[in-house]
């Protein structure tokens, strides 16, 4: 009887252990605002990458950190009138402040 309660919570402890292990960083290239996202071109592993989140402030040049989120291929934003060869769609993201 012990075992399922013990093995839901083992499943919980490694939900959270994975989350804090994806977290990325980068930085803020540019980013664009529409009515329901964000759309935030970053640099990051030596490349240029789309997110998009609920609707941000950002400015070039602000470090993020956000966690790995949904990736969708040949993304096209109506808003826009733009379709983007890759568009990662992410919950979480912070600004990291300077200290």
């Amino acid at each position: 009887m012990n075992f399922i309660p013990r093995l839901l919570c083992g499943i919980a402890l490694s939900a959270v252990m994975m989350s804090a292990v994806m977290a990325a960083e980068a930085k803020v290239v540019s980013s664009i605002n529409t009515m329901s996202y964000t759309f935030i071109e970053i640099f990051r592993d030596d490349k240029t990458q789309w997110l998009a989140t609920d609707v941000t402030r950002l400015k070039p040049g602000d470090r993020i950190q956000y966690e790995e989120g949904f990736l969708m291929l040949n993304f096209r934003s109506n808003d826009l009138e733009r379709t983007f060869p890759n568009m990662t769609f992410i919950e979480k993201l912070k600004v990291i402040r300077e200290k």
